[in-house]
């Protein structure tokens, strides 16, 4: 039997243009003499789409396109494909929630000759940015409802049977049913696994590790279709990267195809074995590649799917809005990006001679707007103000150093860069990195603002990485080199002069790694185990995990040399961690995903007060009776 996965895009909540996409795959699998085609899960309805599946009207149209590409089904063709649908149409039984919500299935259909078999999936995610139980029933609960409905038992295609399952059903490691293993016990000869999953760093790895495994263990190829496509959260923004991919039955993968890139890939199955039809080179990437591929692939979208073509971009000749100038240039064009310097009397030569070196380098749109006369105006206006109530009561206002430097900001974002778009029509970006955002390092309606925090979800070190990566993979300077040597700094106030090595109180090495334990790691540090390990001399090794940074003990000692240092500095992060720093991340714009963690809707956080336990305190008050 010839078998064809199609790696296709998927269109957020647009059936029609979905199916039109299938149909066309549809077509040139039967003119290409494809026995069975595979498309990946969800393929007509899109898959983060929120509450519009909770849309009746929606639904049905989901049904109708889905009956539509099973008709292109033939004695010689069959297909399988994700959409959604009512547990009415399955089992012709009307059926409602407890809350009087009609019933819906996330499935797969198998189209043949003239019939349609329904698998429904097994294992719904509930974690990260999924949450299927919030719309969809389980394989299960079918079961329970209809008691003759086979769960696991395969479909017989061209004499093979076939075991359907729907993604996260291949993950089932944390569950007490085992999808693939009862699928094969019911005598499936294949295993195919549909599915929508979008990028997270590492997790193609994962995945192989994971489905070779099934592929060995139960010794029956194994077929994995993903799609592609950018679909969101509203507040996150994922990345659906394909990486289709087929192993044999001794578990060695012999196709993966390329991320973000549509495709068509054969094989033949025969005497319970699959060969790759049309075998091309498997692509191992490095961490950085995927990133910066997944980025450029987010930015060229997001853009497209909003009707945007021009960025402007606030360039202060530091590393984070000269890697977003990098990116967006790259991604749309240098025609398309305008890069605005907006110096004070605190902006360094440097740092402005290296905004305009970097337009050159890129060979964008640049200008300048000095705004040393708009924050003086400000401070004329508000220093020496008094309100009144109707008491006669007054007080005066006057706008300390610190005001001053939020009154920048703020100029910068949402009176320049707003402006200078609107007259362009462009929007204009959010250069934040996932450090700064983690504590609100940032200031409300000033460099908070913009369109789409690009780089949001990428730590400081990360930036770096990439900007060295942008300059190795073009094999010239991109990134100004000064870049990698100059002190990072919101150059806002005399504190922060970079001619004079002063700058952000982050110090990166280890606050990277810090915020990514209490925020990105799967079992989060608390702050016992963190205060702990610094303690017992060790808590660099710990936060590195197992691998070589540039944090080392000497770099923690040397900065908090002693424990009352080291917990001032703890709990002042940890405090705008859990407080402002949620207040500004509401209020943030999407942020492209890239790790498991990314913020949004992703990492789920609420507004509250930041607690410290009683083993913390007790800890804390310990280590400081010792000093």
């Amino acid at each position: 039997m010839k078998i064809r996965y199609s790696q296709v895009t998927i269109v957020p909540g647009n059936p029609q243009k979905n199916f039109e996409t299938c149909q066309k795959a549809a077509q040139r699998a039967k003119k290409d003499g494809i026995d069975l085609l595979i498309l990946p899960e969800m393929a007509i309805p899109g898959y983060l789409i929120a509450d519009k599946f909770e849309e009746n009207d929606f639904i049905e149209d989901c049904e109708y396109y889905s009956h539509k590409l099973a008709e292109e089904a033939t004695s010689d063709f069959s297909l399988i494909f994700g959409t959604v649908m009512f547990f009415e149409t399955l089992s012709k039984i009307a059926k409602t929630g407890t809350d009087g919500r009609k019933v819906k299935l996330n499935t797969a259909w198998v189209a043949q000759s003239n019939s349609v078999t329904y698998k429904v999936k097994t294992l719904l995610p509930n974690y990260r940015e999924f949450e299927e139980p919030r719309h969809f029933k389980d394989n299960l609960w079918v079961k329970n409802n209809l008691s003759e409905w086979d769960m696991f038992q395969p479909v017989i295609v061209n004499g093979v049977s076939v075991g359907v399952l729907i993604c996260e059903d291949g993950w089932d490691d944390d569950y007490e049913i085992k999808p693939f293993e009862r699928t094969t016990e019911c005598g499936a000869q294949v295993l195919v696994d549909i599915s929508y999953s979008p990028f997270t760093l590492g997790k193609n790895n994962s995945r192989d590790r994971r489905f070779s495994a099934h592929a060995r263990n139960l010794h029956r190829p194994v077929l994995y279709v993903n799609g592609l496509g950018l679909q969101n959260n509203a507040k996150t923004v994922f990345s659906f990267d394909g990486s289709s991919c087929a192993w044999n039955s001794k578990g060695e993968m012999i196709a993966q195809s390329k991320m973000f890139t549509e495709e068509d890939v054969d094989f033949n199955f025969e005497k319970g074995e699959l060969t790759a039809l049309n075998p091309k080179p498997i692509e191992k990437h490095s961490d950085i590649q995927d990133i910066h591929d997944t980025l450029i692939y987010a930015i060229r979208n997001y853009m497209a799917q909003n009707n945007l073509q021009r960025v402007v971009i606030g360039a202060s000749g530091g590393v984070d809005s000269t890697l977003a100038a990098a990116l967006y240039v790259e991604a749309i064009g240098k025609e398309n990006v305008l890069l605005v310097n907006m110096p004070t009397k605190f902006n360094s030569k440097t740092t402005i001679g290296i905004a305009e070196k970097l337009a050159k380098n890129l060979g964008c749109w640049y200008t300048s707007v000095p705004i040393g006369e708009s924050a003086k105006l400000t401070a004329s206006q508000i220093n020496g103000l008094k309100p009144k109530n109707s008491d006669g009561e007054k007080f005066e206002l006057q706008l300390s150093s610190f005001n001053m430097e939020n009154v920048q900001a703020r100029d910068r974002g949402g009176r320049v860069l707003a402006a200078i778009a609107s007259a362009w029509g462009a929007v204009f970006t959010n250069n934040g990195n996932k450090t700064e955002t983690t504590v609100g390092y940032a200031t409300l309606y000033g460099d908070v603002a913009g369109f789409l925090a690009t780089i949001g979800d990428l730590w400081k070190h990360t930036v770096y990485e990439l900007c060295k990566f942008i300059n190795d993979v073009n094999n010239k300077e991109i990134v100004p080199t000064e870049i990698f040597t100059l002190k990072p700094s919101a150059e806002l106030s005399e504190n922060q002069a970079v001619d004079k090595g002063l700058g952000d109180p982050l110090i990166y090495p280890y606050h990277d790694r810090l915020f990514a334990a209490l925020q990105e790691w799967w079992n989060r540090a608390s702050l016992t185990e963190i205060l702990q390990h610094y303690l017992d001399g060790n808590l660099a090794a710990w936060l590195n995990h197992d691998t070589e940074t540039e944090l080392t003990e000497a770099l923690i000692k040397e900065h908090f040399p002693t424990a009352k240092e080291f917990i001032a500095d703890l709990e002042r992060w940890y405090k705008l961690f859990k407080g402002m720093g949620v207040a500004k991340r509401i209020q943030a714009p999407p942020i492209i995903a890239i790790t498991r963690r990314a913020y949004g809707f992703d990492y789920r956080e609420s507004a509250m007060q930041p607690y410290f336990t009683r083993k913390y305190l007790e800890l804390r008050e310990k280590a400081l009776a010792e000093i």
